[in-house]
């Protein structure tokens, strides 16, 4: 073989190295992509539809929460959630579950005799 032939090969078996070395380390070469989960979510007469959301671990979430009959909150303490949700008007949440297992959601803003009834959960697989 020759010598030039040997060298340019050793070289572009370095440069493929060091790519891919860099690809593995960072995590890009086969990382899973993340999905984004948006769901609606109506808050009204101290209940939450849907009463559970179900997630996996990495997705990306967008909640788009609507206060029908009165204002209410909109609570998710694992996540530092804490939202205000004025009658009528779609509040858009968005986080990353990044917290496997089941949290609470509760209103959070006093809204009548059934308030502290008013959960939900986020069950994060």
């Amino acid at each position: 073989m020759n010598p030039k032939n040997i060298k340019a090969k050793f070289r572009l078996l370095i440069f493929t190295m060091i790519v891919l070395s860099s690809f593995v380390s960072s995590g890009n070469l086969f990382a899973a992509e993340t999905a984004t989960k948006t769901i609606q979510i109506t808050a009204e007469s101290y209940t939450f539809t849907p009463a559970a959301i179900n997630v996996n671990q990495g997705d990306r979430v967008i909640l788009k929460v609507t206060a029908t009959d009165k204002d209410h909150g909109f609570g998710i303490k694992a996540y530092d959630i804490n939202e205000v949700l004025p009658k009528g008007k779609t509040v858009i949440i968005e986080f990353v579950a990044s917290k496997k297992g089941e949290s609470t959601i509760k209103c959070t803003k006093f809204c009548g005799l059934g308030h502290f009834g008013m959960k939900a959960k986020l069950i994060v697989a």
